[in-house]
């Protein structure tokens, strides 16, 4: 085993739901994690209805658990991303999950917005594609090994051992 597969097999693997409505960037993201040491765990759901669901359990995902960070896009169809942060943020189960607004804009405005709903960063999505590989490789490395991550509601609930 050489140098790099070792260290990608210590970085923690997180679970993490990529809400994204463009298939091709969501690809390139599932990939780009990849090439960053994340083999798996990434779930791609395609709008904002959808990731509401996702969270909530419902039809097709009630075998998924909680994702560790949710990577957002906010141009979505059916509900925006900013709504559904806002769901996010306001249901007590959810709230401590990092959220992350990755978004092809940079609109005052909305970044503002995403601010006072708690996102917990706002990120241009790179127009270059090394700089979209280096990008998720920084976020994986800094979610994965520099964060503390909140624990789940269940760990918090039990008492210690």
């Amino acid at each position: 085993m050489d140098q790099k597969e070792e260290r990608d097999q210590s970085r923690p693997q997180l679970d993490i739901l990529l809400v994204e409505n463009d298939a091709g960037m969501a690809a390139l993201t599932k990939i780009a994690f990849k090439e960053a040491g994340l083999h798996e765990g990434v779930t791609c759901v395609s709008d904002g209805e959808e990731a509401l669901a996702f969270l909530r359990k419902e039809e097709h995902h009630k075998g998924h658990q909680h994702p560790d960070m949710i990577f957002l896009d906010l141009h979505l169809p059916k509900q925006s991303g900013l709504e559904v942060l806002e769901e996010i943020k306001a249901n007590p189960n959810w709230s401590a999950t990092p959220v992350v607004v990755v978004s092809g804009y940079s609109d005052a405005q909305e970044i503002r917005k995403a601010y006072e709903l708690h996102a917990s960063c706002y990120v241009r999505k790179p127009d270059d594609l090394d700089e979209f590989m280096r990008f998720a490789k920084v976020c994986y490395e800094f979610w994965g090994s520099v964060v503390t991550l909140a624990p789940s509601e269940k760990m918090v609930k039990e008492p210690p051992r």
